[in-house]
């Protein structure tokens, strides 16, 4: 037992010995930087791009075999509204009905892009309130998704066209 005391103490002498040798060679105490916090990431700019074209619509149509339909909307293009006028004719229409409708523009890269003649084809009809979705294209490439709500009683079995004045 006394030659593990004396082993202990020269171990805790060599120890003591090594650190003071270390300090007086000029060594000095090793510094762990401490890690910067990060700037916050600057935030990101708000987005300044008008909404996509949209178009909103009311219309009444008349019918018996040949119908024809009028009115009025707005077409919401790169910020500002612009009214247009509609006017249209339809094969095999029957009865009297009211159209009030919004929906999606595609391919419009000018407002007058958008005036002219549309063409849907298809079969349709509704007897009190429905509710029908109309995909339309003028001559200019311009595409109306129309989600529309009629009213009244109306028929429709023929090709549809109507034309689009901007005001």
């Amino acid at each position: 037992m006394f030659g593990r005391m004396i082993a202990i103490a020269l171990a805790v002498m060599l120890v003591s010995a090594g650190s003071a040798m270390a300090d007086d060679m000029g060594g000095s105490d090793i510094m762990i930087p401490k890690a910067k916090a990060k700037a916050p990431a600057p935030a990101p700019e708000p987005i300044t791009a008008p909404p996509p074209p949209f178009v909103e619509l009311q219309s009444k149509s008349v019918g018996a075999g040949i119908g024809l339909s009028w009115g009025q909307g707005t077409l919401l293009f790169e910020g500002e509204q612009h009214p247009f006028s509609v006017k249209g004719l339809g094969l095999g229409d029957v009865g009297i009905a009211s159209l009030v409708g919004s929906g999606h523009v595609k391919n419009l890269n000018s407002v007058a892009d958008f005036a002219g003649n549309y063409v849907a084809v298809g079969a349709g009809a509704a007897a009190g309130v429905g509710a029908s979705v109309v995909s339309m294209r003028n001559q200019n490439g311009v595409v109306i998704n129309l989600n529309a709500e009629l009213k009244g009683l109306a028929l429709n079995l023929g090709p549809e066209g109507f034309h689009v004045n901007l005001q």
